[in-house]
């Protein structure tokens, strides 16, 4: 199977199936994916750097995307070229389709965004409608559309938008899937397993038994309505022959969210997409699901390359091949299962090695299809290796340099005038080499490693990844924050060139003539360049995990970040911040530490961690819920806390977590996003729907309270027994000085989805954050809001604030962002995987 490498945690949102071999999809991070053959090979198109969320086509030529910040996205040749249309709004757009002939067309999106275009997507008009958030939309024809939205909503219009009917669902739950085969027959989905049906095109809509209590996302129907399938959380997928009624699960062979799915029209030929790039595809109907896309969701640490070939290898022997310059790359393995750092190949692209933790060295004389290991004298990791015919060098920690002249026979230790960690060597001709390290360590040797001298490199960031012509006189080092640097005199003297990225590189290799470079680096980030590093391209979308949940302790020096795939990001001491092994790939939400070792975490599908050792380990927790966790909240004490979730879920512990206990909730049928405490006994949650509960007695009873209002409420912070600050959707924020008996809305001078919100201990300074890199703050306790940005464009999840001045903040795509001028200029934070957590020396 041969494709193109998806980034490690581009989550796929839409797919649109033209026929059995024309098809998109689209996702995080302006990710645009296209097939002409059926999904053989995927390759990349566009150039913007946008989360697209929705896409549709009316044939294999005209087709139209919609994403963050109402960009909409359009092409006329297949997608060789998208043209970004005027939308006239900034609104995040969910939905996107047009009917069959492609010139009625509608995107929806936050707070009661609708557009529509009447001449195939050139211009696009504002309609209007209420403020309910929409998610998706379902064009049949040119007059008869559906919209989907929160808490149940449905929208349809059967004059062109004209006027829109909002529909009776009876359902409270948010919708995120529709589709119709004729004006009267349609079906919606949405979370908590909801499936509804209409046969009188929405004027009733009846409830089915999905058989799940999973999200549902995707939706199809064949043509005669017979034939419908749906798919959700966990790589739920959902199949009825009778048009809906009844509903049986299939096997999509993924526990990864699968949220979007189409199928052609003989109801046998269908994909899917999903977390992390996957794109599965069925030939039989949905009874069998085979991964055509599943990304490499293992960061990539070496790369090398001879001819049009190039290999790559990283995470638990991962190794990826091309054979096209790139086009497309193949996944393998080496059959190590270990951490590999580097490869490197011979001109004859037959032999080649490949080094890694503890001292491994692998060798291959077969192009990469089989490894055998070789013998070296260290168990320290290596982190680079480099071969000029049967001469080569491995470096790694602790200085440490092997040699060997007989191809890796055998192989002998050689003395660096230092002790620092090298990351890279490069093998040169007549005995010459190169070594690079952290803190900006550049070595050079003329005579075979006799002897190394240190050259400056005009930079103290780790450098990872260095790489030189055949004639030895240009070349290029790599390195943290997009680093590259290149020297045209051996490595005499450096320069630095424009990466054009942020992430992490960890190699590099370069033609022998220097035609052709390229730089390989952190969430498979894949770059390159053509003349000689004058300019650089991005050949793969790069993008980091979301990010849900921080705490920073006060000194703003310490603390733990979690987010998307189990990821958890620790700092300690203002160092870089560094992945910690989570031991799960379920989303996580909510961080909440006892102290700077004892720490809990919650997410998907009742998952609670705990670290009683700063995270140098995690140990799952039994919760005794299958319900989403949204938010965890623990006591100084390190024995009590609550975590809250889906369905009113409300847990409470008094041991630390080694028991979690069901409290009662006094409504079941909305989600908790956020739970804080002002002390041991008193504390609040709230959710959709302006949801406040309240406690006096530690979680024994939770009390309704009146937020006045009906919006959902995401996030609180109590500042005291007696006030506590709420904030949610469209610019809601409330607050309470009277423990809740009455609950004050403020005004804000936006109306974006808020996420977040955290005030200094002494109440009077508070910051809020939300959608589409929205920053609110406030120094007067709330009085006046001020409203901003970080620059970054990114939604913002959730901020800790510790002074005026001092804030931080996390949000999708890995942003890690902290202020120490009260948000005048925000800094961002990078992190790398494990090569980060090989001892300093």
């Amino acid at each position: 199977m041969t494709c193109t490498i998806a980034p490690r945690s581009v989550n796929l949102q839409g797919v649109c199936l033209v026929d059995e071999a024309h098809g998109w999809a689209v996702g995080d991070g302006g990710m645009i994916l296209a097939t002409t053959d059926g999904g053989l090979r995927w390759h990349s198109q566009g150039s913007i750097d946008k989360d697209l969320r929705a896409v549709c086509f009316a044939d294999t030529e005209r087709g139209w995307i919609a994403g963050r910040d109402g960009v909409i996205l359009h092409t006329t040749d297949g997608g060789r070229h998208w043209e970004q249309r005027s939308t006239g709004t900034d609104r995040n757009l969910y939905g996107i389709s047009f009917d069959p002939a492609g010139r009625t067309g509608w995107a929806v999106g936050d707070s009661g965004t609708i557009l529509v275009s009447s001449d195939g997507g050139l211009t696009w008009q504002r309609q209007h409608s209420d403020d309910t958030h929409f998610t998706r939309c379902f064009t049949l024809d040119e007059k008869t559309a559906w919209i989907i939205g929160k808490r149940g909503g449905i929208h349809a219009t059967t004059d062109a938008g004209a006027t829109w009917t909002v529909q009776q669902s009876n359902a409270e739950i948010d919708l995120r899937g529709i589709y119709a085969v004729s004006p009267d027959l349609c079906w919606a989905v949405g979370r908590m397993g909801t499936v509804l049906r209409s046969e009188d095109g929405g004027g009733t809509w009846v409830r089915a038994d999905s058989g799940t209590g999973l999200d549902l996302y995707g939706l199809w129907a064949a043509p005669d309505g017979r034939e419908v399938r749906t798919s959700g959380d966990d790589g739920v997928i959902l199949a009825s022959h009778d048009g809906g009624r009844t509903w049986s699960p299939q096997s999509s062979g993924t526990a990864k969210d699968v949220v979007s799915l189409a199928f052609m029209a003989d109801t046998r030929h269908g994909w899917m997409v999903g977390d992390s790039g996957l794109i599965l595809a069925t030939p039989d109907g949905g009874e069998t699901w085979t991964p055509q896309l599943s990304g490499i969701h293992k960061d990539l640490a070496g790369v090398h390359g001879s001819g049009d070939a190039r290999w790559a290898v990283g995470r638990d022997g991962l190794l990826a091949v091309t054979t096209d310059g790139g086009a497309t790359w193949q996944v393998g393995d080496t059959g190590s299962g270990a951490q590999l750092w580097d490869v490197t190949f011979l001109s004859d692209a037959r032999r080649g090695w490949a080094v890694g933790d503890a001292g491994l060295v692998l060798a291959t004389e077969d192009g990469g299809s089989t490894w055998h290991r070789q013998d070296a004298p260290t168990e320290v990791p290596l982190l680079s290796v480099h071969f000029e015919g049967d001469r080569g060098w491995a470096a790694g920690a602790e200085g440490t340099i092997l040699a060997t002249t007989d191809a890796g026979a055998t192989w002998q230790g050689q003395t660096a005038a230092t002790r620092t960690t090298l990351t890279c060597v490069h093998a040169g001709t007549g005995g010459a080499a190169r070594a690079v390290g952290r803190a900006g360590t550049v070595l050079t040797t003329k005579d075979g490693g006799v002897t190394w001298e240190t050259r400056d490199s005009g930079t103290d960031v780790s450098l990872w990844g260095v790489a030189f012509t055949a004639s030895g006189e240009h070349g290029w080092a790599v390195g943290d924050g997009g680093t590259v640097l290149a020297t045209k005199d051996g490595g005499v003297t450096w320069e630095p060139q424009d990466s054009g990225i942020a992430d992490n590189l960890k190699g590099v290799w370069a033609q022998p003539d220097g035609a052709q470079v390229y730089a390989v680096g952190d969430g498979s980030s894949v770059i390159a360049t053509g003349n000689r590093g004058a300019t650089w391209s991005s050949h793969v979308a790069s993008t980091g995990r979301n990010l849900y949940g921080v705490h920073i302790f006060p000194t703003g020096r310490d603390g733990w970040v979690v987010g998307d795939g189990g990821t958890v990001l620790a700092t300690r001491a203002g160092r870089r911040w560094a992945q910690q092994p989570s031991g799960t790939a379920a989303n996580l939400y909510s961080v909440s530490p006892a102290d700077h070792t004892t720490a809990w975490a919650v997410g998907r599908a009742g998952t609670i961690l705990v670290t009683r050792d700063a995270g140098l380990s995690w140990q799952r927790q039994p919760s005794g819920s299958g319900k989403d966790l949204l938010e965890v909240h623990m006591r100084p004490d390190a024995l009590t806390g609550w975590a809250v979730g889906d369905r009113g879920t409300i847990l409470g512990t008094r041991d630390g977590g080694t028991t979690w206990l069901h409290q009662p909730s006094p409504y079941t049928g909305c989600a908790l996003w956020a739970v804080d405490f002002a002390d041991d006994r008193t504390g609040w949650a709230v959710g959709t729907g302006g949801t406040v509960f309240a406690t006096r007695d530690g979680g024994v009873t939770w009390e309704t309270q009146d937020s006045g209002g009906t919006d959902d409420l995401i996030d609180i912070h109590a500042v005291g027994p007696a006030t506590a600050w709420a904030v949610g959707h469209r610019g809601t924020v409330v607050h309470t000085r009277d423990a809740g008996r009455t609950w004050e809305r403020r005004e804000s001078p936006t109306r974006q989805n808020f996420t977040a919100v955290h005030f200094t201990p002494d109440g009077r300074t508070g910051r809020v954050v939300g959608r589409s890199d929205t920053v609110m703050t406030s120094l007067d306790g709330g009085t006046s809001w001020q409203v901003g940005t970080t620059g970054t464009g990114m939604s913002l999840w959730n901020v800790r604030t510790f002074s005026e001045l001092e804030s931080w903040i996390v949000g999708d795509e890995g942003t890690v962002l902290s202020t120490s001028d009260g948000g005048a200029t925000w800094d961002q934070h990078f992190y790398s995987p494990e090569k980060d957590a090989i001892p300093v020396r």
